[in-house]
């Protein structure tokens, strides 16, 4: 086995995520990390927020931050720990404490991106073993996402499953919900503007991809991906009732590209207003209301993957 990186690590836990597999698996991975000698402390978060406050006030520590601050839960839980790390990674740079991924909660989309795998084995090998490399963020306004921020439909829908809490995990999770929202949705008219020029119509999603997939693997833009700098925007133009339900099985199986009301635009930097507030969803939290300014983050954040993804 190759020597175990010195490292000493935060692990901030969700623990209701998954239903209690957040808190399962960062015991397990503690006691993996203890064995190989590795120093692990693991707060438990109690509400909203509290996970970013915690990798806040762990990255600001001068003098005896940790090693590594560890986000256990769903990609909401990341996304606190990314706001955190990359708001100040601008002030410390590679001197901050690299951040990690314990995939435990309902779609883990942004470990799936990175190749994480959420067995606990498996996540104590990249936090022993691990590569740094530099991963890029999204923005909206100022604050950070890791997936997909969307608008539209999938906005409605993303309410609706963490409205709910269902009992259905991941892709079925988003599958039920759409059926529910697809019956009451009208389309939203919007104004989007970027170096791509002008779109102003109604419009059923406007989707910001960071990573090729959101709400548990759905491949809303299968080419994205989180290293190139780039945001990858997939809009959908208003379509009826009926052709959004038969549209919605290729949407699911990322074959939607050569559909004709599909538009996908690689950008780094875009606007969108509304003549109403909209609601815009990323990492599975509501992010903000239009009007909104979106940008990719290059380098944003330094997380470790595994050595052979």
């Amino acid at each position: 086995m190759p020597t175990t990186v010195s490292r000493s690590i935060l692990m901030i836990v969700n623990p209701t995520s998954g239903r209690g597999r957040g808190l399962r698996t960062a015991k397990n991975v503690s006691a993996i990390l203890q064995g190989r000698g590795i120093n692990v402390v693991i707060h438990e978060t109690k509400r909203a927020g509290d996970a970013e406050r915690l990798a806040r006030e762990a990255i600001r520590a001068s003098g005896s931050f940790p090693t590594c601050v560890v986000g256990c839960g769903g990609d909401g839980t990341f996304q606190e720990i990314a706001n955190a790390a990359a708001s100040l990674r601008a002030f410390l740079g590679n001197a901050s404490p690299l951040v990690g991924l314990a995939p435990a909660g309902r779609c883990n989309d942004f470990a799936r991106a990175l190749g994480i795998s959420p067995h606990p084995a498996a996540i104590a090998e990249v936090l022993a073993q691990g590569r740094p490399r530099a991963i890029d963020l999204g923005r909206v306004n100022d604050r950070y996402f890791c997936t997909v921020a969307t608008m539209g439909v999938d906005a409605e829908v993303s309410s609706y499953v963490d409205t709910m809490r269902m009992p259905l995990r991941g892709t079925a999770a988003y599958v039920y919900a759409a059926v529910r929202v697809l019956s009451r949705y009208r389309p939203r008219h919007i104004r989007i503007t970027g170096d791509f020029g002008v779109i102003e119509q109604p419009v059923f999603l406007a989707s910001s991809a960071n990573t090729s997939t959101y709400g548990g693997a759905i491949r809303i833009v299968p080419g994205a991906v989180p290293t190139d700098g780039y945001l990858d925007l997939c809009v959908i133009d208003h379509v009826s009732r009926l052709r959004a339900w038969t549209l919605l099985p290729t949407v699911l199986a990322g074959r939607h590209a050569s559909v004709s009301e599909v538009r996908f635009i690689r950008t780094r930097r875009f606007s969108i207003e509304a003549e109403e507030g909209l609601e815009l969803w990323a990492d599975g939290e509501r992010i903000a209301c239009t009007p909104v300014n979106i940008e990719a983050v290059p380098d944003a954040i330094r997380v470790l993957l595994p050595v052979n993804p």
